[in-house]
């Protein structure tokens, strides 16, 4: 007893954990013989054999429910966001919507096809661009105060995959000012050189997606309710992502008026941006007195404040209303485009500003929280 008091409390655990030798008589030999050794030898074999056949038959059978599922939703989701703007629940947006979305295929004419080509339109997309990187440059500098490796890893991914939304964000309305600025006919916008801009324009707002759904992933790790909600395979979003892209590319998504594509792509994201907005909202935060006090915080959960939560769930919802908003707009408000386009483009800034903001306030909570220090 007394050499075990002298021992340190991780080792005194250590020793009291190890157990105990049995007591034998004198002369009784509990040894096993050679063939019961080999025998319980070939058991243990055995049942490792066949829980690593168990595991590979999981493993498989899980990959394959992921990859069906992933094909199910990407196809229901197309059809979805192609389906939604002529449903939405009033006959008098119903009815501008079948003025407004007419297939294209990227093949315009002069009778249908309408595309703005004003300094108020590809302007303010230059400014979103501009608005985007910065917001997409703060995101990953949100590293630790003191410069530590073990929280700068932890928030890596999440740093990543939000200044890559932004930065997508961002190439869309690059790509999307160049084109309203330089393809100023209907000639010029049957050209491959249109198709590529507008291609790189409408597949990042449709890849985004890929990038919403691996942020909800992180913040589900970390922030999130365990089990509330599954992360899946990593692979998941960026083939959701790319099958969406991809048919943008195709043709699928495209319409007389170019703007319309964006709307659909727009809808495409629904299930990634509702994927982010349930991780944070199950989560049953610390009370604000809680979070206000000056204790060390050990937990990333205990950093995330209120109003950039607000921000958070506004900031991913609030672009719902440009949905019928848009063909209302084009068809009864009798605005020029280039107003309509500046509005829009005013109400994007709003909502990817909320979301840049929120999101670099997690990669900070993330980066900034107090490790805790064992006491032994």
């Amino acid at each position: 007893i007394s050499s075990l008091q002298q021992l340190g409390p991780h080792r005194l655990r250590h020793a009291m954990c190890k157990p105990t030798t049995q007591f034998k008589p004198a002369g009784f030999d509990v040894q096993k013989t050679g063939f019961e050794r080999l025998d319980t030898d070939v058991s243990v074999e055995t049942t490792k054999e066949s829980m690593g056949n168990q595991s590979k038959t999981s493993g498989a059978v899980s990959f394959l429910g992921s990859l069906l599922l992933v094909a199910v939703t990407c196809v229901l989701m197309l059809e979805f966001s192609m389906w939604f703007p002529f449903n939405q629940g009033h006959p008098i947006i119903s009815s501008a919507a079948v003025k407004t979305y007419i297939p294209a295929w990227y093949k315009y004419d002069t009778t249908l096809t309408k595309f703005d080509n004003s300094g108020w339109t590809y302007n303010t997309d230059y400014l979103l661009t501009a608005f985007a990187s910065f917001l997409a440059i703060k995101c990953l500098m949100a590293r630790s105060p003191e410069n530590c490796p073990i929280k700068d890893a932890a928030s890596l991914k999440l740093r990543l995959y939000s200044a890559s939304l932004l930065i997508c964000y961002g190439t869309s309305t690059l790509a999307g000012g160049w084109a309203h600025q330089h393809f100023t006919t209907v000639e010029s916008l049957n050209t491959m050189r249109f198709r590529i801009f507008w291609c790189v324009c409408v597949g990042n707002v449709a890849f985004g997606s890929c990038y919403m759904g691996m942020i909800g992933r992180e913040v589900q790790k970390y922030f999130g309710v365990k089990g509330a909600l599954p992360l899946g395979p990593w692979w998941f979003w960026p083939v959701y992502g790319t099958y969406m892209a991809a048919a943008c590319c195709l043709g699928y998504i495209s319409f007389k008026r170019p703007a319309c594509d964006l709307f659909i792509a727009g809808i495409s994201q629904a299930p990634s941006t509702f994927y982010c907005l349930l991780v944070l909202g199950l989560r049953k935060w610390p009370s604000s007195r809680t979070v206000a006090s000056n204790s060390p915080k050990e937990s990333p959960i205990d950093l995330v404040r209120l109003p950039y939560r607000i921000m958070f769930y506004v900031g991913f919802i609030g672009n719902c209303p440009l949905l019928p908003m848009y063909p209302m707009l084009v068809q009864y408000s009798g605005l020029s485009l280039a107003g309509i386009n500046t509005l829009l483009h005013s109400w994007l800034m709003i909502m990817w500003g909320l979301q840049g903001i929120s999101l670099l306030h997690l990669c900070k909570a993330m980066s900034s929280y107090t490790l805790k220090v064992s006491k032994d």
